[in-house]
């Protein structure tokens, strides 16, 4: 998969997630009073998700476990008619050298001629995004592991023997498993979670009142057993990915603000105002110290002063919401509507970034300009180079171009000498897509063919049902298979595990004449 095709998901997502983002933006001012912090906190992480699933790839997966081929797109009974390309809009031809017949036409595909190329743009486009995804994540990377390694560094195991009792008997309360370690360090002002395989706590060595230190703990304790660092961990990755997304960064914003006042309130769950006040005063004033010191800016737990009011007023205002059954089961239904909305967002975008149709037009292009090439040799009675459609590292491909070249002269020196009536007519055809499978890079193709039997058959052509397999080659669509009924081609298409050698003219030559009497 290219970096076009990366690009266009990320640009499909982004729609469909900026779309769950405005909604629930929405939503959060709606029901600010009657949802908690918690509730709140895993809407916001729904939203900032829809910016990662690719709906149409499940569809289609889904598709697929139903016995529906998957990928494809059904193009149902609409037909091209090949004969009335005209060719400008079929071909490019140019005047080449022949060896095997002097001067010769060659067929190249129309849309590799440009001096603009769309496709070009978008990947240069892509190029540039992948770029500042790399830039975006490894700057937040370096300053992680940069302040990691200085804090760690400047950590010792923890000497608090009151606070190790504490966080144990907390951690068997809340039946969290005991896989965390505990340090001390000088340069932090407030007890702070860190690692995600190998989580670490690291506590202050200053002194602080007891009730404080536990108050704080049972904050970061929490953060613990959510695995909240993980959610920021992949949150950072997200917007990464959409840079580019200022909704990104808002939904990133609220996220680690309601898992902040999530956290809170599962703390002062059961204090009483008195308590909810002394914890409050007590987050405000360390949070307060840190800012700016470099702990807070290295993984976002701190923030601008004004989000720590607003945190303080949080905390001193919050009473216990319950919600109905009925309101319980209306935020679900919006929720849920909210996300399948953003699906149908993004296939709907899927189709206006043109995100398989240009791809579905050149591979018609290949086929197309395979067979009217074919047909155009057969009636001038001059080899056109077919290769530009052709993967020739295929015996099958190499075969088909032997055996037009052979084909061709055979025309031409029957109608030279005449022996026969040679038909020069371009009688119509017909090219029904009954199905095309995109696969990244590889597609299949179903068609059936329609010709006139009585008018101007061509040897080449396989009336009927015929299966195309095609791979994507520095951009260009190539033939790596053709399946078609072989005893339609049984004189045209000798073999297709042999290559066949160039065929020798003379020798044609004395077989023509024999066959039409000629000594």
């Amino acid at each position: 998969m290219n970096i076009e095709v990366i690009f266009k998901w990320i640009l499909v997502m982004t729609v469909g997630g900026s779309i769950a983002v405005l909604i629930f933006a929405i939503l959060s001012k709606i029901f600010k009073e009657h949802l908690s912090a918690r509730a709140m906190y895993y809407i916001w992480m729904i939203g900032l998700f829809c910016f990662t699933i690719p709906w149409n790839v499940l569809i289609k997966f889904c598709k697929k476990d139903s016995k529906v081929l998957n990928q494809s797109i059904i193009l149902g009974n609409s037909s091209h008619m090949t004969s009335k390309l005209n060719n400008n809009n079929a071909l490019n031809l140019q005047l080449t050298e022949n060896t095997a017949q002097g001067g010769a036409l060659t067929a190249l595909p129309y849309k590799n001629i440009s001096y603009f190329n769309p496709e070009k743009f978008v990947e240069f486009i892509g190029y540039v995004w992948f770029v500042g995804a790399i830039v975006f994540f490894a700057w937040f990377l370096i300053r992680y592991i940069w302040f990691k390694m200085i804090l760690t560094r400047s950590s010792r195991e923890c000497s608090n023997e009151y606070c190790r009792r504490m966080i144990e008997r907390y951690c068997n309360l809340r039946k969290i498993p005991k896989k965390i370690k505990i340090l001390e360090s000088d340069i932090i002002q407030t007890p702070m979670l860190i690692g995600i395989i190998t989580p670490i706590l690291v506590i202050p060595t200053k002194d602080i009142v007891r009730e404080d230190l536990r108050l704080i703990i049972r904050h970061e304790l929490v953060h613990f057993k959510r695995k909240d660092v993980l959610v920021k961990w992949l949150s950072k990755l997200i917007n990464a990915l959409h840079w580019f997304n200022p909704l990104v960064y808002f939904a990133v914003l609220k996220l680690n603000r309601e898992c902040e006042y999530s956290c809170d309130e599962e703390v002062i769950r059961k204090l009483k105002k008195d308590g909810k006040r002394r914890y409050a005063e007590v987050l405000y004033n360390t949070l307060l110290v840190s800012i700016g010191s470099g702990a807070g800016a290295a993984f976002g737990l701190v923030g601008r002063k004004e989000s720590i009011v607003e945190r303080f007023r949080f905390i001193m205002s919050w009473k216990v919401r319950k919600m109905s059954k009925g309101a319980k089961v209306f935020v679900v239904v919006l929720v849920s509507t909210t996300i399948f909305l953003s699906a149908f967002v993004q296939i709907w975008a899927k189709d206006i970034l043109s995100f398989d149709s240009d791809e579905i037009e050149a591979i018609k292009s290949t086929i197309e300009g395979f067979y009217e090439t074919q047909y155009k040799a057969y009636l001038q009675m001059e080899y056109i180079d077919i290769t530009p459609y052709l993967d020739m590292s295929k015996i099958q491909n190499h075969n088909k171009v032997v055996a037009l070249k052979m084909l061709v002269f055979r025309r031409k020196y029957i109608d030279e000498k005449k022996y026969c009536y040679v038909e020069k007519r371009h009688f119509p055809y017909e090219l029904h897509y009954k199905n095309i499978e995109l696969d990244g890079n590889k597609a299949k193709v179903v068609i059936d063919l329609e010709i006139k039997l009585k008018e101007a058959y061509p040897p080449f052509i396989s009336y009927g049902e015929n299966i195309f397999e095609l791979e994507k080659q520095d951009g260009t669509w190539k033939l790596t298979k053709h399946i078609y009924d072989k005893w339609a081609l049984m004189h045209y298409e000798f073999s297709t595990d042999q290559k066949l050698p160039e065929s020798d003219y003379e020798q044609i030559k004395k077989q023509i004449d024999r066959e039409f009497g000629i000594k």
